[in-house]
């Protein structure tokens, strides 16, 4: 009898078994081969002839068969393939050293098939990232699911009618980032601030950090001078000093005597806010009370409480709250309606992040198809390896598994890099996203994000692993070992997996060329002014001061508001000193920028349009400017004149309207000499 073992060894080199089953292996070839090796040299075969003929026997369809046969007596005699089964966690660990030498052994491969990954599944997950923190994950306030937002904004006098009468809701009222000036503390500075009423911390659930929030009450007139700060504040201008808490500080040239520091994670209504003032409720103060600095409302539904019995309160509070005003308004000026705080949050994001999340995941599609293409050309290559495996005894699930392990590896891999990918790309999509917003502040890369990128590699290993693994597993033994494992398969599934890349990356350059052209009609619409070689600069003055000289009635109840003559002069020689700047050719001054949506809404009385008792007066949205303004924006006057230097406090009041407006309450006329009067006055 010869000894075989080295021939069957180098046979089954490629199989890389395990030392226990290669020794099963070639004993029962071996023995095989003696039996054929005995039977040729009694039909007078030499005997080189004889083992030469014996090992061309062990190779192609013979070795198929033969080690068939094999697997059919280890379903018999487990002494061979089935004495040691192994177990679930060993199978696994083996299929994924396997793996991980197969990826080790295809570098090129490796490399173009995990990038292709790692794009689609960073993009994947910094897009969940937003998309958990905006519209998934509770806000991180005391029983969010409760917490609403009755949409539209309302007076100071309607925010209490509500605060007053709603049955379903607590109300709480702010304005949201408005700019304050902070003096008496080193050098100045402008910080965004909020007026609120003095139930919004409570409301939210909200504690102080150090000391307390507003109490009740601290929003009306004698006790509102009062500050919350925010722990970035904190931090930057009093060095974290606990004693600031009971100091007096200067905000808009009114004292203020600091209550309380908010934790560093709250940022409502906007990540931007570095102060919180009470808002004053002044019922005396008819104009402001009624008109000036209409505020937003949240509320939070009382126990018992649902979302549509709010909603069916809403309408008769608005009701309630024009009763009360002293001069007409109109329920249509109101589309209200109560929607959870969340919802509104994210409504603005909800569809663009929607689209981004479609985009990636196109994208996602479109590695997934390149990389099974890619695996389904290297298993063409691969059938005579697999073609053993099977005549092993490895069947068909088996097959599929370990293909499988290594598809899921492979993503992994990709999975990994991806994590660099989506840190970049979450701090870009960040940037193009409203930056204030308190939900896409708190998203980043968190053990949930981390989560779903492991849940994603391995979901996407497993989509583009399936096809080829199955149409590996589908191999007919005989003509794989004929064909030597050099015959190219499986070219219907490459061409459908060409044909889906094509009509995806046709959906995004489509989409992308819709997104192009909307992007160009909107840089080409006509702004109705000129903006070229046109700049802006904001003066941030005490913001009571600026608010007397547009409403002039407040002026006899706010003792701040007493500079106006100081604050005029203040502009005059701004503009001055700027007309004097090399390049300036002209300077104006407004109340708003342009299309900045911050022109106050006025209740005014048109001649030719009376406000009779129980009619609604006609709202208009109103802007104070300098003479120069018109001509600088290039805005064309189609009758009467422009405003002049003589057009000043002490002169008859005058008003420029647009052409619309002309033509909706002077059909015809001349609007030139018309009267507009200010209710309220």
């Amino acid at each position: 009898m010869r000894e075989w073992d080295e021939e069957i060894s180098q046979l089954l080199a490629k199989l890389r078994l395990e030392p226990a089953r290669e020794a099963a292996i070639v004993k029962e070839l071996s023995q095989h081969l003696d039996d054929r090796y005995a039977e040729l040299r009694a039909g007078g075969a030499t005997d080189e002839q004889a083992s030469r003929a014996a090992l061309a026997e062990l190779s192609g369809e013979s070795l198929a068969q033969e080690l068939k046969r094999i697997e059919r007596r280890a379903n018999h005699e487990p002494v061979i393939f089935g004495t040691r089964r192994m177990n679930m966690i060993g199978d696994l660990w083996q299929d994924l050293r396997y793996s991980l030498r197969m990826l080790r052994k295809h570098p090129g491969l490796t490399a173009v098939a995990a990038l292709s990954l790692a794009l689609g599944i960073g993009g994947n997950a910094a897009m969940f990232s937003l998309i958990n923190s905006a519209l998934i994950r509770p806000l991180p306030y005391a029983e969010p699911d409760r917490l609403v937002r009755i949409t539209e904004a309302y007076p100071k006098g309607g925010v209490v009618a509500m605060q007053e009468r709603s049955r379903t809701m607590e109300v709480a009222a702010y304005w949201a980032d408005l700019g304050a000036n902070l003096t008496g503390e080193g050098e100045a500075v402008h910080l965004s601030s909020s007026y609120v009423s003095a139930n919004l911390f409570s409301l939210l659930g909200a504690p102080a950090m150090l000391g307390r929030t507003f109490e009740a009450g601290e929003d009306r007139p004698g006790r509102d001078r009062v500050v919350v700060l925010s722990h970035a504040l904190w931090q930057n201008k009093f060095a974290g000093d606990v004693s600031v808490i009971g100091r007096s500080i200067t905000i808009d040239g009114v004292a203020r005597r600091v209550v309380g520091v908010m934790p560093p994670e709250f940022g409502f209504p906007s990540i931007r806010t570095r102060m919180w003032m009470p808002v004053r409720f002044d019922p005396t103060n008819e104009g402001e009370y009624w008109n000036y600095g209409w505020m937003l409302l949240i509320a939070r539904l009382r126990p018992g409480a649902t979302l549509p019995q709010a909603q069916g309160e809403t309408p008769a509070l608005i009701s309630r709250m024009i009763a009360l005003a002293p001069f007409p308004m109109s329920a249509a000026n109101w589309k209200s309606t109560v929607i959870s705080l969340q919802a509104d949050l994210a409504g603005g994001m909800r569809d663009k992040l929607l689209l981004l999340l479609a985009a990636v995941g196109c994208v996602l599609l479109i590695a997934c198809a390149n990389v099974a293409s890619l695996l389904s050309a290297r298993t063409a290559a691969r059938q005579r390896e697999i073609a053993v495996r099977a005549a092993l005894g490895a069947g068909r699930g088996r097959i599929v598994r370990q293909l499988l392990t290594e598809s899921v590896v492979l993503a992994l891999v990709g999975g990994a890099s991806g994590l660099l990918f989506a840190t970049g790309g979450l701090s870009t999509l960040k940037s193009v996203l409203p930056a204030d917003n308190t939900l896409l502040a708190a998203a980043g890369i968190d053990w949930q994000v981390l989560a779903f990128l492991a849940a994603l590699a391995i979901l996407t290993g497993l989509a583009f692993g399936l096809a080829p693994a199955l149409q590996a597993s589908r191999l007919n033994l005989a003509e794989a070992f004929k064909t030597r494992g050099h015959q190219a398969t499986g070219l219907r599934l490459r061409s459908s997996l060409i044909v889906g890349e094509v009509a995806l990356a046709v959906v995004l350059v489509v989409s992308a060329g819709l997104l192009v052209n909307s992007l160009w009609r909107l840089t080409q619409a006509d702004l109705g002014f000129n903006p070229e070689q046109i700049m802006t600069a904001q003066i941030h003055p005490p913001s009571q001061t600026v608010m007397a000289q547009i409403y002039p009635a407040q002026r006899q109840q706010d003792a701040a508001t007493q500079d106006r003559a100081a604050t005029i002069a203040l502009y005059d020689e701004l503009l001055r000193r700027a007309r004097a700047l090399t390049g300036v050719a002209d300077v104006a001054a407004a109340n708003t920028a342009p299309l900045s949506g911050e022109v106050p809404l006025l209740p005014v009385e048109l001649e030719g349009h009376p406000v009779l008792p129980g009619q609604d007066a006609t709202l208009l949205w109103s802007g104070a400017v300098t003479p120069e303004y018109f001509q600088i924006m290039r805005i064309p006057l189609l009758a009467g004149r422009r405003f002049t230097e003589a057009d000043g406090e002490k002169s008859a009041k005058v008003a420029l309207v647009s052409a619309a407006t002309a033509r909706q309450f002077w059909p015809g006329e001349n609007p030139v000499g018309k009267y507009i009067r200010v209710v309220w006055e």
